[in-house]
């Protein structure tokens, strides 16, 4: 598991902002989560989103660590407009058919991405009921329970649609440009840490929705963010 070390060594910096020189010139963090919000608010207005419930605020006991200048520290909820976990449909097993829409459950959900090799398929009809998990591209997907909790995976611009079990969660960002940064954040070990902690339960089987809402990120100005994720990828290289 030496790759693995040293893929967690490579996050850990750059969650902590020491994976690329910090520019003064950046936008800060809190421009970005006003964009965030505006974006949000604008849904809000047409229609598209339900209002969020406030969050709880941010203590400094919360806060594990020092952020660069112009970061910010968030719970995850703040950037997104989607939360939720899949269901399975009724009859289980017995309603996947041979070909269809994809299901996706926990087994298909990788680090590195989506592995389609034993994905099951549903009804179109199927699908049509279970309108509230639908997975679109760009989607980040996570495993909340099981051996396989804490591995997340994205969904690529070229993907078609799915649905999702009751074990994956739906994380859909406000906006996609904080996609690829913010999938870095939830493998690395900052993330997976608290996931170990916060299990529920005597079992430790699970995690709910409303714990991962609250998560506490390391949010770097946007254009930070792009630097960081092309600077993993090639160090990944």
């Amino acid at each position: 598991a030496a790759v693995d070390r040293l893929e967690q060594a490579i996050l850990q910096l750059a969650v902590r902002g020491r994976i690329v020189p910090q520019n003064p010139a950046d936008e800060p963090a809190s421009a970005l989560l006003q964009k965030i919000r505006t974006e949000k608010d604008r849904l809000i207005a047409s229609g598209q989103l339900k209002r969020d419930k406030p969050l709880q605020p941010i203590s400094d006991e919360e806060i594990p660590y020092e952020l660069p200048e112009r970061w910010e520290w968030v719970r995850l909820n703040q950037l997104l407009i989607k939360i939720g976990a899949g269901s399975t449909p009724l009859g289980g097993k017995e309603v996947y058919v041979s070909e269809g829409i994809k299901f996706l459950r926990s087994q298909n959900i990788w680090n590195e991405g989506l592995r389609l090799t034993e994905v099951a398929y549903i009804q179109p009809e199927t699908h049509l009921k279970m309108a509230g998990t639908k997975v679109l591209p760009g989607d980040i997907l996570f495993n909340i329970t099981g051996a396989s909790i804490g591995r997340s995976a994205v969904v690529p611009e070229t993907f078609d649609e799915a649905n999702v079990s009751q074990h994956v969660t739906i994380i859909r960002p406000t906006l996609s440009t904080t996609t690829s940064y913010l999938h870095l954040v939830l493998i690395s070990s900052h993330v997976q840490q608290i996931v170990m902690d916060v299990q529920v339960g005597v079992s430790r089987e699970g995690l709910s929705i409303g714990k991962l809402g609250q998560f506490l990120l390391p949010l770097p100005p946007l254009a930070e963010q792009s630097r960081i994720v092309a600077r993993v990828a090639e160090l990944r290289a």
